[in-house]
């Protein structure tokens, strides 16, 4: 299994000195923010050139760029805004393609006026369930459009903050071009990091959404009452189990390490990660 990594969670003036960096800790794919080279996650345009900067630098050092980020808050109450974000969201396509990326990720929202990676009730409710159907449902064509899936996750601060609401998302959606990104650390809500809950919680994700999964993130969470998040393999998530159900459902793709905010994290991680794979036998 090829390992990948998060482009923002590597320092770098630009594209290539971020690849490059990246290539010598041995990965060899990314999930790609566009705030790597363009300082903002979902620029405005692209100027002629700028992203074929990004593909060269990549192929030059030995990088796939095997996903895109195109989160933005699908349930922003600004429709202006809402409007805006969708538009940049299909010039985010446009380049996933460009790149040779099958996969665009998706931020499923919050009505947080903090962020859309923040937690509000109001994002629980029905009615903000069924606002993010309708932006999903603008946004479903250009997945069709520019040959890509996108690629959802359950996230507690999101409308979509159980493997649950996951299954329901993604039944009512009803399109094959909506798949989801399986991220162990993502589904412990508020109070429920607990050791003991760990297993039960992967293996029901797996049941519900594993013939689904797209994309696995190699990311961790620590055992507490909130929601607090460590680097990949330092916390409680249970690898060995999580590698198992991989492949289980065929899993054929790489694990994108996700959530190492600290450099002299990187090495550990990354030698502890590839210590599980191999007793995974993988």
């Amino acid at each position: 299994m090829e390992l990948g990594f998060f482009s923002p969670e590597i320092s770098g003036d630009n594209a290539e000195e971020v690849f490059r960096k990246a290539r010598a800790y041995g990965f060899t794919e990314v999930q790609y923010d566009f705030i790597t080279s363009h300082r903002e996650e979902m620029p405005e345009s692209f100027f002629p050139g700028e992203l074929e900067q990004v593909k060269s630098a990549a192929e030059r050092c030995g990088i796939r760029i095997t996903a895109v980020n195109g989160t933005f808050n699908m349930v922003d109450s600004d429709d202006q805004r809402l409007a805006e974000y969708i538009r940049r969201f299909g010039k985010i396509c446009e380049a996933a393609r460009f790149f040779g990326a099958k996969i665009v990720t998706l931020c499923t929202g919050s009505k947080n006026p903090a962020g859309m990676w923040r937690y509000s009730p109001e994002t629980a409710k029905e009615e903000v369930f069924s606002e993010l159907l309708r932006t999903t449902r603008r946004i479903m064509p250009l997945a069709a459009e520019y040959g890509l899936v996108f690629g959802v996750e359950t996230e507690a601060s999101n409308v979509i903050f159980t493997a649950e609401r996951n299954r329901r998302f993604l039944d009512e959606i009803a399109d094959p071009h909506l798949k989801v990104i399986m991220d162990c650390a993502n589904l412990f809500p508020s109070g429920t990091a607990k050791k003991e809950n760990v297993d039960e919680t992967i293996n029901q994700a797996f049941s519900l959404l594993g013939k689904d999964v797209v994309l696995a993130h190699g990311k961790d969470i620590a055992e507490s009452g909130t929601v607090s998040f460590a680097s990949p393999g330092m916390g409680i998530v249970n690898y060995e189990l999580f590698f198992e159900r991989l492949r289980e459902i065929g899993y054929q793709g790489g694990l994108i390490l996700h959530g190492i905010h600290a450099a002299e994290d990187f090495d550990p991680c990354i030698r502890i990660i590839r210590e599980k794979l191999a007793k995974a036998g993988i």
